[in-house]
């Protein structure tokens, strides 16, 4: 009975940790997304006021400017020419491409 007892309070406090791990992860991407989305309207911004004209080297200084606030384009945005927030992710999660 005591194996039985100690067998299902680590089954809950495993199932605990993962449960914490995972709101965890999504608390984590969550924030990231809404820092990408606050991060790509800036660069937007600098784009406007340098007046770069877009079809010249508006994305390259888009590209350079996320690049600079630690963001990688992921591969599919940069062949198709995408600038928007969804195209930029932090560098450390770029392990989520490979998975």
């Amino acid at each position: 009975m005591r194996a039985v007892k100690l067998v299902l309070k680590a089954s809950l406090a495993l199932i605990v940790t993962v449960v914490a791990g995972v709101a965890l992860l999504l608390l984590i991407f969550g924030w990231s997304s809404s820092r990408a989305e606050q991060e790509n309207g800036e660069c937007s911004m600098l784009i406007i006021e340098k007046k770069i004209e877009p079809i010249t080297r508006a994305t390259d200084y888009h590209r350079a400017c996320m690049a600079a606030k630690g963001y990688g384009m992921q591969p599919n945005c940069y062949v198709e020419n995408f600038t928007g927030a969804s195209c930029f992710i932090p560098r450390w999660m770029f392990w989520v491409n490979k998975v």
